[in-house]
C-alpha cells in the first residue's frame, strides 16, 4: 500500500466521520435553529471527501468533478444556512424592515 492510498483512507474516512456527525447532529437536535449549525458542517465532510479521490485518482476526470462538488457545497453551504434562517425568522416574529420604519416615524415625531 502506498503512501497515496493511506492518505486517500484518512481523508475519506474523516470526511465519512464528519458527514455522520453532521447527520447525528440533525437528528439530535431540538430546534431547527440548532439543527442549521450542523448542515454548513456537511460541505467540509464532502470536501474532506473529495480531497481523498483527488489524492487516490490524481487530477482526472473523477478527481476534479468531486473537487468541484465539494469546494461548490462547502462554498454555498453558509449562504444556504443564512437564508434559511432568515426566512425562519421572517417567518417566525415578521418582516424586521417593518419595526425600522415604525421606529423612523416614532423618530420623526
Amino acid at each position: 500500500m502506498s503512501w497515496r492510498h493511506v492518505v486517500a483512507t484518512v481523508l475519506l474516512v474523516a470526511g465519512g466521520g464528519i458527514e455522520v456527525l453532521a447527520v447525528l447532529g440533525l437528528c439530535t437536535m431540538r430546534d431547527v435553529y440548532d439543527r442549521l449549525h450542523y448542515v454548513g458542517l456537511a460541505g467540509f465532510g464532502a470536501l474532506l471527501i473529495a480531497a481523498g479521490i483527488v489524492f487516490r485518482e490524481s487530477f482526472s476526470l473523477i478527481g476534479d468533478k468531486a473537487l468541484l462538488v465539494g469546494v461548490a457545497l462547502v462554498l454555498s453551504g453558509p449562504v444556504l444556512v443564512h437564508t434559511t434562517m432568515r426566512s425562519m425568522l421572517i417567518r417566525e416574529r415578521g418582516d424586521w424592515r417593518e419595526g425600522i420604519e415604525q421606529a423612523a416615524e416614532d423618530d420623526e415625531r
